[in-house]
């Protein structure tokens, strides 16, 4: 997929972090103001299943068409569901067996909540993971950490704080920290494409090697990696035909690749546009 599909991909899970937040922050309020509890409950709930989990599937959906493993968050997505009914049975058990007097009912009631509760946990320890894997993805601290605080229970919201703030960060670092991500427009079928297919690889030596796009014949000039001074017109081949088109380059020179982390390349066509890559750095 192209990188503008990682954008897209991107900026739903701000979307969906931003609805996380906003159910976290009325969670806290249904506690502090106790009369409003139940009424605050009620709207996390239709929050949640309404606006917040179908968005952030959308997002896993999208990340996953480009090639992410993002299975283990559809998984925790799934189990929401059902951790939210056994609570809810748990608790009217629990209260019916309080106002009955019944120790055995209350017993029980409060162990269908603790198993939930337990459900509840296994669910966000799983999409937690997957957004602390795209932190590692797309090299972004702020985000590995807003996965590993989802997590954790009753200050969740602030991972999704954490998740929602480090997008921006990532799309700049995608775009090479020269331009503002912009509203994604649906490209027109006449408009000449070149992007990214999969996902690329840099070795040690600074080989690369990755798969292009092009709806027309065009001509690479050049590439660079960004933040660095390493440039390259050693490039095969160099002219990319309508389809994908295997390409190789090298960059000579580079020292301190790290394998297992990102990097992002700018390549420059014979038209005079130029377009955004991210290869992992691999050790073979």
């Amino acid at each position: 997929m192209s990188f503008q599909t990682d954008v897209i991909a991107l900026q739903k899970l701000k979307d969906a972090s931003l609805w996380f937040i906003i159910i976290g922050v009325l969670a806290l309020i249904g506690e502090v103001a106790r009369v409003a509890a139940v009424v605050m409950a009620i709207v996390d709930l239709v929050l949640l299943f309404m606006m917040a989990i179908p968005k952030l599937r959308d997002a896993f959906q999208t990340f996953a068409s480009t090639g992410k493993d993002v299975s283990r968050g559809f998984t925790g997505i799934n189990l929401i569901l059902p951790g939210i009914i056994i609570e809810l049975i748990g608790g009217i058990l629990a209260i019916a067996g309080i106002f009955s007097a019944s120790l055995g009912l209350a017993v029980a009631g409060g162990i269908i909540v603790l198993l939930a509760a337990i459900v509840l946990f296994i669910a966000y320890l799983l999409i937690g993971l997957v957004i602390y894997n795209l932190g590692s993805f797309y090299s972004n601290d702020m985000l590995k950490i807003g996965g590993i605080l989802i997590i954790i229970p009753f200050i969740s919201f602030v991972g999704w704080i954490l998740s929602y703030v480090s997008v921006d960060d990532i799309i700049r670092k995608l775009s090479g920290g020269t331009m503002m991500p912009q509203p994604y427009t649906a490209p027109s079928m006449y408009q000449p494409q070149v992007y990214q297919v999969g996902q690329g690889i840099i070795r040690l030596d600074g080989t690369v090697t990755l798969t292009l796009y092009s709806s027309i014949t065009v001509n690479i000039v050049s590439a660079s990696i960004d933040n660095t001074l390493y440039t390259t017109t050693d490039v095969n081949p160099n002219m990319l035909n309508p389809g994908n088109n295997s390409v190789t380059m090298r960059f000579l020179g580079v020292t301190g690749l790290v394998p297992g982390n990102n990097y992002y390349l700018t390549i420059y066509l014979s038209n005079g546009t130029s377009i955004k890559a991210v290869v992992t750095c691999t050790p073979t």
